[in-house]
């Protein structure tokens, strides 16, 4: 890690609530539990409020747009996704910094991180508003998304719309990030299931005006932003003000470690897009629209396998970051495998059953125009059972900064992913969508990372205690 000018507490700072730093290892591991059940129940919440959404407002969404426009707006979603790299890789370069500041107790340093990240978040947004204004009236929007031209105008309409929540989101989401490194995820998730909530309600009242994609499109996304947004002013004016944005509180330290960090999560975060939401854009271009549907649906129900996983990573990341700093390598050993084995068991569970029923779940629930073919079942299947494995490493190793092979491999075999892809969906379909990301973890990802894991679980505490040592100093 970069070295970091510990800043001199004064009268003023505000009295930390950080642990103090007589804690004990058995004290701290049972406080870092304890935030990640609360987390993790509080995200149950918050993900059973989106299962919610998603078994109520799909099927009402591919019904009343068709598979063409479903899948327009499945593209245009999942394409927008694309452009959340262009955050420099800010907001999980922040995640960690603050949960370097919650474990040193300094309210100073996280004030710095804080307020430097959202301001730069803030002219990078403005930046891409100002070059997709310029752009817009040059793009094709139906060639782009192999259409025909009489939907031209819908498409051109439902982009913008949801271009202008992207950008606004930028910013707003850095509340779960800050919310996160302090290890208080409970609260963002409390947000995002009100946030979900007033997304359903918004689709059933465009639907029941009967109003076009554009409207559909920025109500759906647009209620999310809205409850991150009022998260972060909420996180400002009562529950942790010392991170208001105050220009004062700007450093040149604090941006050049968020710009160092960053720059490696950028091209991680870089190769993530291209591997997990290029799919829809790439089978919409070269097949049609109409097959994004059932690779969608199918895509997003097989995705339920990892929810235990997706609702403790979030929580796993800040209690594993804040135990390397303190050196604490037994507690990241123990819990590290005890999350593979539940996560892995989990996953492999629900696969099993979607196998078995999958095809006529997706059929009952979206309707015959999102079924898929039982190979695309069994492959999407085979692919959560890796990436569950490869999330739980991801997790590490972001965590403890170790992030530079995974930006590498990344790369690699994001270009893999992709040439994969086009040449097999060419000549079998939808399935050479998921081949081609299963060839290229395969080939580049499982092997170097998992060596990388088993250097980073074998490093000794006394060891982490001394690099933490020389930092400071």
């Amino acid at each position: 890690m970069s070295n970091v000018s510990r800043p001199n507490l004064t009268a003023d700072t505000p009295v930390s609530t950080a642990p103090a730093a007589s804690t004990t290892a058995t004290d701290s591991s049972r406080r870092r539990y304890k935030k990640i059940f609360e987390a993790g129940t509080s995200a149950i919440v918050s993900k059973g409020a989106v299962l919610l959404v998603n078994a109520i407002s799909l099927p009402i969404a591919v019904r009343y747009l068709g598979p063409v426009q479903f899948g327009i707006w499945a593209t245009i979603t999942t394409t927008l996704s694309l452009l959340l790299v262009l955050d420099l890789g800010i907001a999980n370069t922040l995640t960690n910094l603050m949960s370097e500041a919650y474990a040193k107790e300094d309210k100073k340093l996280g004030g710095e991180y804080a307020a430097t990240a959202f301001w730069i978040m803030v002219l990078v947004a403005a930046g891409l508003g100002v070059i997709g204004f310029l752009a817009w009236p040059l793009i094709h929007w139906d060639s782009i998304f192999h259409v025909d031209a009489s939907l031209r105008g819908v498409v051109s309409r439902a982009v913008g719309v949801s271009y202008v929540v992207f950008l606004c989101g930028m910013p707003a989401g850095l509340a779960a990030k800050m919310l996160g490194g302090y290890q208080e995820l409970r609260t963002a998730n409390l947000f995002a299931a009100v946030g979900s909530v007033a997304s359903l309600c918004g689709v059933i009242a465009v639907v029941h005006l009967r109003g076009q994609l554009p409207w559909l499109v920025g109500i759906s996304s647009g209620a999310m932003i809205a409850a991150n947004g009022i998260c972060l002013l909420w996180l400002w004016t009562h529950h942790k003000p010392w991170l208001a944005p105050w220009p004062r509180n700007m450093s040149r330290t604090a941006s050049r470690r968020l710009m160092q960090t960053g720059s490696e999560f950028f091209f991680l975060q870089l190769s993530g897009i291209v591997v997990f939401n290029s799919d829809n854009l790439v089978i919409a271009h070269f097949i049609g629209p109409a097959q994004v549907t059932p690779y969608n649906v199918t895509w997003r129900i097989v995705g339920y396998a990892t929810m235990l996983q997706t609702v403790m990573m979030p929580a796993l990341w800040p209690a594993y970051s804040e135990a390397y700093v303190r050196g604490e390598m037994v507690w990241i050993r123990k819990t590290f495998w005890r999350v593979m084995k539940v996560t892995s068991g989990v996953a492999a569970a629900f696969c099993i059953v979607f196998v078995l029923f999958g095809r006529a779940i997706i059929g009952i629930w979206a309707g015959q125009a999102a079924v898929p073919a039982q190979s695309l079942v069994i492959a999407m299947c085979i692919w959560v059972l890796i990436n569950t494995v490869m999330t739980n490493e991801a997790c590490l190793l972001v965590a403890t900064n170790e992030i530079r092979l995974q930006m590498w491999l990344g790369i690699i075999g994001a270009a893999v992913n992709l040439m994969a892809t086009i040449y097999l969906v060419k000549r079998i379909g939808v399935l050479g969508v998921i081949m081609g990301t299963l060839l290229s973890y395969i080939l580049v990802v499982i092997g170097p990372q998992t060596w990388k894991v088993m250097r980073v679980m074998r490093a000794s505490g006394t060891t982490r205690a001394a690099e933490a040592k020389d930092v400071e100093g």
